[in-house]
């Protein structure tokens, strides 16, 4: 199981300052230039038997290694032990007998580099370890530096920060929005706005049968309105599909909805605020440093506006113009759009012999089948579905909501208190709930893009950014979640999306009486999805003769053989097998080797019984894993081996370099051809780790003999390596090769499920 909102790790937020044109890009730094973290070895009285070191010998010491190194001492910390557990083997051949080492603050020579100061330092014979200063940056999730972050609640309480460590989106993903359209110029959207290329237009058009047609080529989607005549005699006369932009919006009058004139129409964006603020809960552009951020930072949104102007009633939706942009989207699809969403934030209450067969139901079936997620709000009467107080509303329920399919979520609205979620009883006093509702998520008091100006409704600011509330508001969290999902691995069908999001909801919230499930849980859906390629127990190819015990790991898959160590919250089931949960493990890994975490590997929590196991005998069990679960391209000194305890502590294996250090708490990587590891992992081959454990020893969990119990985790740091980005006329280049630095691969071993 790969990192999940499990690991806290240490995040190194770029802030991305893209300069002029052959300028340097800004990226603050990971340690303090030119110092260093210098543990030395050095001469110490003997004093009454014990071997200690006094502040001046250790002063003595420290200066001897810095002016040798051409450095200074800056401070002085704690002497520590000399142990084999604190030596590399190339230093504890040399180790005197015992005693104390000094451990001081170092600083190079003006104009040394860091890697030069600790080179040299290396080179001599009594400093037994250099490390940089690092700049530790110790955050439990990924926080975006827009400035309008702090007054988003919506995000961190689905939990979408402890998700973004391991991806913030994929422009490989379009969520299609049904509403009254986008201002796909917005400064905060118009970076994530899906583009028709000429190609995908005319294959559009053409493979229609002539139910599609306009020049979309270069715009971001369509307008499907009609012009609304009112009166006895009501009617409409439906426009021919409108392109969306490309050429910059204007700010419109009521008179050019229904002007005729294409360029115009084209150019009005949104008609009444309501898309864009759904647009920017699912993709504003994140951490560019304006406005807010979407719960993806990365994603194309394609607008298909279908919302119509009527003098008596000023905006409505006919059902007749949603069925055409339901069509655009599947001829979308078919000609290749990697459409995986869609957000239908619009209803009306209908008598379910109207609807179930109708062409709408059958239109939605169609997304549905075309392996599409709907997400669709499920309406702010204040009404039960399922029992309905208004008499207008006896025998009816709300459509879209109450289409059920394989790929639909009807989603319910969420309200914040003190930072969170209200309790069951009394969260929202608007939202539609009852059976019918799948989920809920935030809604009440959702910040997020607007028109600047006013046209059809008041869902306009002129900053550009506007809270507002709504069930219209929940389901584009629940959208815009699916997306960031469907980014981590594009093979994912959208009901494997679906069964995440709810299986990984919150059941204590908004559930009983309210929702199938209960409360959007972003970070739950992402452990119940990415459980990752498990570990293959193998039996240890070692020398395992004498004492150590050779024993083939098991990999519960249910809970009952763990119950007296785990409760069932501390557990995640997969088909994998049983993983602790990551919040867990973020904690106990937190502070671990001063450096920054780029990914974990969690092991599924494994036992070890054999007949011949007795009380304090050493057991060996092995493990094949990729390649990619290591630092690929880094070397073991880039990976620590932990043991994770159940209440968030741990205890980390250390290396073994042979038979003779095979003993309780240490570990050994095999590679493929069955020797001990050395070089750089390649996430081409596979490994072998192999761990020692004492029965009832400090790193088996159960307290039994005869049974070892261990969850353990192997953490990937960042390669002690510096990396500049160079100049270059193109900021999106720029802004991508930081952000590979920051960006966690993948997990391989144990991709968090939700």
């Amino acid at each position: 199981m790969k990192s999940k909102n499990f690991f806290v790790v240490f995040v190194v937020v770029l802030a991305l300052a893209v300069l002029s044109c052959g300028a340097w890009a800004v990226q603050e730094p990971e340690y303090a230039e030119g110092e260093a973290i210098v543990v030395i070895r050095g001469a110490s009285p003997l004093i009454c038997g014990v071997r200690s070191l006094t502040e001046e010998n250790m002063r003595s010491t420290a200066a001897s290694a810095a002016t040798r190194s051409g450095g200074s001492v800056i401070q002085l910390f704690s002497p520590v032990e000399e142990t084999p557990s604190a030596a590399t083997e190339a230093r504890s051949a040399r180790a005197a007998a015992g005693g104390r080492l000094t451990v001081a603050h170092l600083r190079a020579a003006e104009g040394e580099s860091t890697e030069e100061f600790i080179a040299r330092l290396k080179k001599d014979p009594d400093v037994v370890s250099a490390m940089p200063n690092y700049i530790v940056r110790c955050q439990a999730a990924k926080i975006p530096n827009d400035p309008l972050w702090p007054r988003q609640w919506g995000p961190a309480a689905i939990k979408a920060p402890e998700v973004w460590r391991h991806g913030t989106g994929t422009a490989e993903t379009v969520v299609a929005v049904i509403d009254s359209g986008v201002i796909y110029d917005h400064p905060d959207l118009k970076d994530n706005m899906f583009v028709f290329s000429k190609e995908l237009a005319d294959k559009m058009c053409a493979e229609s049968g002539g139910t599609i047609s306009g020049d979309f080529a270069g715009s971001h989607g369509a307008w499907y309105h009609s012009k609304i005549h009112y009166g006895y005699d009501s009617k409409s006369d439906p426009y021919q599909a409108v392109p969306i932009g490309p050429a910059p919006t204007i700010d419109g009058k009521i008179s050019d909805i229904d002007s005729g004139v294409l360029e115009t129409m084209s150019r009005i964006g949104d008609v009444t605020g309501h898309g864009t603020h759904v647009a920017g809960i699912i993709g504003a552009v994140g951490n560019n440093g304006t406005g807010v951020s979407g719960l993806n930072w990365k994603v194309r949104i394609l607008p298909v506006n279908v919302f119509s102007y009527n003098i008596m009633y000023r905006t409505q939706v006919e059902t007749s113009d949603i069925i055409r942009g339901i069509d655009f989207i599947l001829a979308a699809k078919r000609a290749g759009a990697n459409i995986r969403a869609v957000n239908m934030s619009l209803g009306m209450w209908a008598s379910p012999l109207e609807m179930e067969g109708s062409a709408y139901d059958l239109k939605i079936k169609e997304m549905s089948d075309a392996d599409i997620l709907v997400c669709i709000a499920a309406g702010n009467d204040r009404e039960d579905i399922d029992a309905p107080k208004n008499v207008s509303f006896k025998g009816m329920r709300p459509y879209p909501a109450c289409f059920k399919y394989d790929n639909t979520l009807t989603v319910g609205a969420l309200k914040e208190e003190n930072g969170g979620l209200l309790p069951d009883t009394s969260y929202t006093n608007y939202s539609t709930s009852g059976k019918w509702v799948d989920i809920f998520a935030p809604g009440t008091g959702v910040l997020s893009t607007c028109r600047t100006t006013g046209l059809l409704s008041a869902e306009c600011d002129a900053s550009g950014y506007l809270s507002t509330f709504g069930t219209s508001m929940a389901a584009p969290h629940v959208a815009g979640a699916a997306a960031l999902l469907f980014s981590f691995d594009q093979s994912k069908s959208a009901g494997e999306v679906k069964k995440m999001l709810l299986d990984g909801a919150d059941g204590k919230t908004a559930k009983e009486g309210y929702s199938a499930y209960g409360a959007l849980d972003l970070n739950g859906a992402w452990e119940k999805g990415f459980g990752g390629t498990p570990v293959t127990p193998v039996s240890p190819d070692v020398d395992t003769s004498g004492d150590i015990l050779s024993v083939l790991a098991e990999l519960p898959a249910d809970i009952s053989q763990l119950t007296e160590i785990f409760s069932e919250d501390q557990l995640v089931g997969t088909e994998k097998g049983l993983y602790l949960d990551f919040d867990i493990v973020g904690r106990a890994v937190s502070g671990l080797g001063g450096r920054e975490i780029e990914d974990i590997s969690l092991f599924p929590v494994f036992r070890l019984s054999d007949g011949a196991m007795t009380d304090g005998r050493l057991c060996a069990a092995a493990f094949e894993l990729d390649g990619t679960d290591f630092c690929e391209g880094g070397s073991r000194e880039d990976i620590a081996v932990c043991k994770i305890k159940p209440d968030g502590t741990m205890l980390e294996y250390q290396w073994a370099a042979g038979e003779n250090e095979y003993v309780n708490g240490r570990y050994t990587i095999l590679d493929e051809a069955g020797n001990i590891f050395h070089g750089r992992f390649d996430g081409a081959k596979k490994y072998t780790v192999v761990l020692f454990v004492a029965d009832n020893g400090d790193f088996d969990l159960d307290n039994r003999a005869g049974v070892i119990v261990d969850p353990t985790a192997i953490v990937a740091f960042k390669k002690d390596e510096r990396k500049n980005s160079g100049g270059g006329c193109s900021a999106a280049g720029v802004g991508v090769s930081l952000l590979a630095v920051l960006i966690f691969a993948i997990p391989a071993v144990l991709r968090r499920k939700g």
